[in-house]
């Protein structure tokens, strides 16, 4: 059985301000690297690591993500997935803490994959939340 993907980091900026980069249209892309992002339940966005693409607008080999939740200024959540396999699940909760917030991000679905098939992937996804998305959001929050 896979495990779900947990990350958190610690924030030196009060939640509202977090939650505003969390999900500000023209923040979020910046710290998620994704495209058309609209805050808007429902909407589906798509998560590019091609940065030439990413500038050209172009899809193409994207994840799409579509929004499930949102819940000012403590949850987000939407899902990851690439056409025609299952949806995994990101949810992004943030809670104040004596210095500022704490943001806690869980990815999870992974257990209706196959391991060998889905390893590569997780594994990415694994160092990717943790060591560029949380810390973009760090940085992006901190500097206002």
């Amino acid at each position: 059985m896979i495990e779900d993907i947990a990350a958190s980091i610690e924030i030196a900026a009060p939640v509202e301000r977090v939650w505003a980069v969390l999900t500000g249209e023209g923040l979020v892309e910046q710290w998620l690297g994704c495209q058309r992002f609209k805050a808007e339940v429902g909407h589906v966005f798509y998560m590019q690591p091609d940065a030439a693409k990413r500038a050209a607008e172009d899809i193409s080999g994207a994840t799409h993500c579509q929004i499930e939740a949102m819940e000012p200024p403590r949850r987000f959540v939407f899902t990851w997935y690439m056409p025609g396999t299952p949806k995994t699940l990101v949810e992004l909760s943030l809670t104040a803490t004596a210095n500022g917030t704490r943001a806690a991000l869980t990815h999870s679905g992974w257990g209706q994959f196959a391991e060998a098939d889905i390893k590569a992937v997780y594994d990415g996804l694994t160092s990717g939340w943790g060591g560029y998305c949380l810390p973009n959001l760090k940085r992006m929050s901190e500097a206002a």
